[in-house]
């Protein structure tokens, strides 16, 4: 199993019962107080998206999950967060910035304190129905 370097940051969430996390986007998920705050991810090297090359590791840092109104605030706040380039709903802190972990326990701890800002109902999987196969009616010949 994969482990994060990265999870030690949300150490101050872990005695909270509400505290999980979960595999996803082949990152880790972090969940607190029945949302999901953010998604760990740690891979070093890609940069380019639909052909144009960013200046960061678009897959390694945290990516906090937001709705887009709050992103000015939460831009306001931290700084060094980026829209990241596929999820851009989600606002991305990319390890590369100077003061990453700083800002990485300034999130954790906004969220330790229910900051209404950071988070999102985790989505629920649809289930699959079971259609049945409508038989066609042919015409039978007497």
């Amino acid at each position: 199993m994969k482990t994060f370097s990265l999870e030690y940051f949300f150490e101050p969430l872990m005695d909270d019962p509400s505290y999980f996390t979960k595999k996803m986007f082949g990152g880790l998920a972090v969940y607190f107080g029945g949302l999901m705050v953010a998604v760990i991810s740690e891979s070093i090297g890609d940069r380019e998206w639909k052909g144009v090359t960013y200046s960061y590791d678009i897959w390694n840092g945290v990516l906090f999950c937001t709705s887009r109104e709050h992103h000015d605030s939460l831009n306001r706040s931290f700084p060094s967060f980026k829209s990241h380039p596929i999820l851009g709903k989600w606002l991305y802190l990319p390890m590369s910035e100077v003061d990453f972990e700083a800002e990485v326990v300034k999130v954790v701890k906004a969220i330790s304190q229910f900051d209404e800002r950071i988070g999102i109902v985790p989505g629920t999987k649809k289930k699959k129905s079971k259609k049945k196969k409508r038989l066609s009616k042919k015409k039978v010949k007497k």
